[in-house]
């Protein structure tokens, strides 16, 4: 496997383990964040091992699955989660949005994204190596 390629697998999977440790400790806004990242560094190694470059400075799921090729490998609903976890990424990053982000997840909804995360990352992973 190509270097590249290889690092962007190695932190993506740090990643989940990371949101993973997020939910034990009831971090709940960090699992979203976590996933997004895991999914966005997949994704870039998917682009790099596609077009032989460095991936784009991007952060939005959906336009990466789009440069990795694999947006025909997902139905809608796939789509619409890719989205939503982009949405997270993006409204954690600021004070006043991440505290209101925060009263709206619970251990519940952490645990739905960890899982549909975890499966969709290993699915691409299967793909990557």
């Amino acid at each position: 496997m190509d270097e590249d390629i290889k690092y962007w697998l190695e932190i993506s999977s740090y990643d989940l383990e990371t949101a993973g440790a997020m939910l034990q400790s009831a971090r709940y806004l960090y699992v979203l964040f976590m996933c997004q990242q895991a999914l966005e560094k997949i994704l870039k190694g998917f682009i790099t091992s596609y077009s032989g470059e460095f991936p784009p400075k991007i952060h939005n799921l959906v336009r990466l699955l789009q440069a990795a090729n694999l947006d025909k490998d997902f139905n809608e609903e796939d789509k619409k989660f890719f989205e939503k976890l982009s949405y997270y990424y993006m409204e954690t990053r600021y004070p006043e949005k991440r505290a209101e982000l925060s009263k709206e997840i619970n251990n519940k909804i952490a645990k739905e994204y960890f899982e549909r995360t975890k499966l969709i990352w290993e699915a691409l992973q299967k793909k990557l190596v």
